[in-house]
């Protein structure tokens, strides 16, 4: 369908009229963001030769349909894979353009009131301006974190520009009529959800985080850095040169950088004791509510989640090896269940044998490497299940081995480019079967199958054994049996190391009654299991 039959008759409202323009705004296709988004550009840009005051009623009026269109493509893009399809690649840069045009025309409105004096009844027109620029420019980072793109670097540069216009002023802490916060707490938010680094969150903490950041980011202070306090910690605090164009850096890793005129400190150490406060208050039974969380902060992946909160806004980690750089070719399988069948089977045949069960693999390139993990960069196959905390199977070209890693970073820098970062869980696994035996709440024995996958050696559980299970299948204190030289090894799962939204990694223990008992508590009645592994 042409976008000249999703028009009225005349084919675009008359932008000076607002009652026709609201009317027209409601033509437009709700189902098709990209195609509303181009049309409503469209208008728009007629307004760039009328007043600032009509340009900003205009502006206001086409908040609704906006804010349709864009949580339309929020939705289609969380049921897109990675990398998108080219339609769906269309979509975001139309919906992206749309939130740049809207934050353009408010700055302009911005700048062209900047240069009147302001006390003939601009005050409010400005703040107003000046805040929703700054909103939609927040937008265009959130839309880009849903696809884990970095953030713009323009809109980085408009967010300083602005908050410097607000602060400057005096009205940075002002919250104008309509709008969800102040210049400050838009800025703010922005800046704590850049580091919380999205490119390294699982599906669904993006909302998590952005909930958290807008209930509580008042915790957080800005403060000019030539007069912050001298001599306190540099945790927790980051350094915002707005003549950069990104969100900022730990103090910590900013190190001995110079601070200059109109830099800002972002203080996190009050935030930190609020969730640290709140995290003790989850691990104590408090009812999540009354520590302003949601109800799903009882669950374990949450209390992760914040926990991770916490250690990046205090003391982001430093890279802990240093990278190499070269671009072999190896082949990744993704997921628990494939995995499973790739490391039962052909990951022990060569590339050219005839496979007697397919395997979905994709290829991909080394950027660099270290002890630590890898960095991927796609190539070809089917990459549409990746996601952060999927379990995946690296192997080698020239190698039989297969790396049993997490994905902790995905990065979509053109749309059409793919990059992973992987934590290296172990070389190698070996695929089993676990028997759980369970007691319904009727005091029938049940028992089922699961699928596991041992790793005989992992570095963060003390070089011991580890298992991974897929997610919410087996639970601390089951007991295991692994087959070796001198007989079966009986072990109990304790503790789980890692919580993902597909898989789960427990350590392994030697067995012994009492400490079995000591986790029963945490098990379904009557938990046991058996597994034999050769």
């Amino acid at each position: 369908m042409k976008l000249n039959q999703l028009l009225p008759a005349k084919g675009s409202a008359d932008p000076l009229d607002p009652d026709r323009f609201q009317a027209w705004l409601a033509t437009l296709p709700a189902e098709r963001p990209g195609v509303a988004a181009q049309a409503l550009m469209n208008e728009l840009l007629r307004l760039r030769g009328t007043n600032s005051r009509t340009r900003l009623k205009l502006f206001e009026a086409s908040l609704d349909s906006v804010n349709r269109q864009v949580r339309e493509a929020e939705k289609q893009l969380a049921a897109s894979p990675l990398p998108l399809e080219q339609e769906v690649q269309l979509m975001f840069l139309a919906i992206n353009a749309l939130l740049k045009t809207m934050a353009a025309g408010y700055a302009g409105i911005v700048d062209e009131i900047g240069h009147k004096w302001i006390g003939f009844g601009f005050a409010k027109p400005l703040r107003l301006a000046t805040v929703r620029a700054m909103e939609f420019q927040a937008q265009r980072l959130d839309l880009a974190y849903r696809v884990y793109a970095r953030g713009s670097k323009s809109a980085w540069s408009e967010l300083h520009r602005l908050y410097r216009i607000a602060r400057d002023s005096g009205f940075a802490t002002v919250k104008p009529s309509g709008t969800h916060g102040s210049a400050e707490q838009v800025y703010v938010n922005a800046l704590l959800m850049d580091f919380a680094e999205p490119t390294k969150l699982a599906p669904g903490e993006l909302e998590r985080v952005r909930f958290y950041v807008s209930r509580h980011a008042r915790y957080a202070q800005l403060e000019d850095a030539a007069t912050a306090k001298k001599g306190e910690s540099l945790d927790a605090c980051f350094l915002i040169k707005p003549g950069e164009a990104r969100a900022g850096r730990s103090l910590v890793r900013a190190g001995s950088a110079p601070v200059e005129q109109g830099d800002l400190v972002l203080r996190c150490s009050r935030l930190l004791t609020k969730l640290q406060g709140q995290i003790g208050g989850v691990e104590k039974g408090v009812e999540p509510a009354r520590l302003g969380l949601p109800l799903a902060a009882r669950q374990p992946g949450y209390v992760a989640l914040m926990r991770n909160l916490h250690r990046l806004w205090s003391a982001p980690p430093m890279r802990r090896f240093s990278r190499q750089k070269f671009k072999p070719r190896v082949d990744l399988v993704v997921g628990f269940d494939t995995l499973w069948t790739y490391l039962a089977g052909p990951a022990n045949r060569r590339r050219t044998d005839e496979l007697p069960v397919k395997v979905d693999t994709s290829e991909w390139a080394i950027g660099n490497e270290s002890p630590g993990g890898f960095s991927l960069q796609y190539i070809a196959g089917n990459a549409a299940p990746v996601r952060v905390g999927e379990v995946v199977g690296l192997r080698p070209r020239d190698q039989s081995v297969v790396h049993v890693c997490l994905t902790r970073r995905v990065v979509t820098g053109d749309l059409q480019s793919l990059e992973l970062g992987l934590q290296n869980l172990a070389p190698g696994g070996m695929p089993t079967m676990v028997s759980v035996e369970t007691t319904d709440k009727h005091g029938r024995q049940q028992v089922k199958a699961v699928r596991v996958i041992v790793l005989p050696k992992l570095p963060s559980a003390g070089d011991g054994p580890a298992l991974i299970a897929p997610a919410q299948s087996i639970r601390p204190g089951v007991s295991v049996y692994l087959q070796q030289r001198g007989g079966p090894l009986r072990l109990w799962v304790s503790k789980p190391i890692e919580q993902c939204p597909g898989c789960e990694v427990f350590a392994l223990m030697p067995f012994s009654p009492a400490g079995q008992a000591r986790t029963q508590p945490g098990t379904a009645a009557g938990a046991q299991s058996a597994a034999l592994a050769g």
